[in-house]
């Protein structure tokens, strides 16, 4: 997997249903899917969660499987850790870094790749009907599928609630058959950490890159 295509899909998770909720106004009309985690966030200021990203190949290979922790502050600003590896990605409507201690590397990731996932957050959580369609599914499932031009970078998304109405399963359907799937537990709310935590600074021995070398 190249850089780009790696770090759009971890793009892609800030997230399809959940950084949605960042951007929205308090009195925005929210999909039934998002509508608890976005609450949460505007009254307590930050989340974090479990997370397993699970990406399911068409062909019937085995899965990608990667575990981490997520966390979501207001306005735009998103952060994956992943301990295995030791990778962190940092998200927020100006761009990103993308850490990479097996390459000894950190990545720019500059606004324009950072732009599918901002247009994202806005729709799902506007949840306008000219551009997002959400069904109910069953209890606590729903099924967002674009309604607009077609220019949207998945064919449906399955959102499952949890018990507390947080999502617990994302399952998003890519063109080509592809899945990206992302499981969450253990969230939590608390009061945030500021725009400081979401920027990665080179640690010492590290060359810093820009994205778009695989271009």
């Amino acid at each position: 997997m190249t850089v780009r295509t790696r770090a759009l899909a971890l793009a892609v998770l800030a997230l399809v249903a959940l950084a949605s909720a960042l951007r929205a106004p308090a009195d925005a009309a929210s999909l039934a899917a998002t509508r608890t985690l976005a609450a949460r966030l505007r009254a307590q200021g930050r989340g974090e969660a479990r997370l397993e990203q699970r990406r399911l190949d068409a062909l019937g290979g085995a899965p990608e499987i990667v575990q981490g922790t997520l966390a979501l502050e207001p306005p735009d600003r998103v952060r994956l850790d992943f301990p295995a590896t030791g990778e962190r990605v940092t998200l927020r409507g100006d761009g990103g870094e993308w850490l990479q201690p097996a390459l000894r590397q950190l990545v720019e990731v500059s606004a324009d790749d950072v732009a599918p996932a901002v247009h994202l957050w806005d729709v799902l959580l506007r949840g306008r009907a000219e551009t997002l369609r959400e069904r109910r599914a069953g209890a606590g499932v729903y099924v967002l599928e674009p309604g607009g031009d077609g220019d949207e970078p998945f064919d449906s998304v399955r959102v499952t609630l949890g018990a507390t109405g947080l999502p617990a399963r994302i399952v998003v359907h890519q063109p080509g058959g592809d899945r990206l799937e992302y499981r969450f537990s253990s969230w939590r709310f608390v009061r945030p950490r500021g725009a400081a935590a979401f920027r990665l600074a080179t640690p010492p021995g590290f060359t810093r890159v820009r994205l778009g070398g695989d271009r």
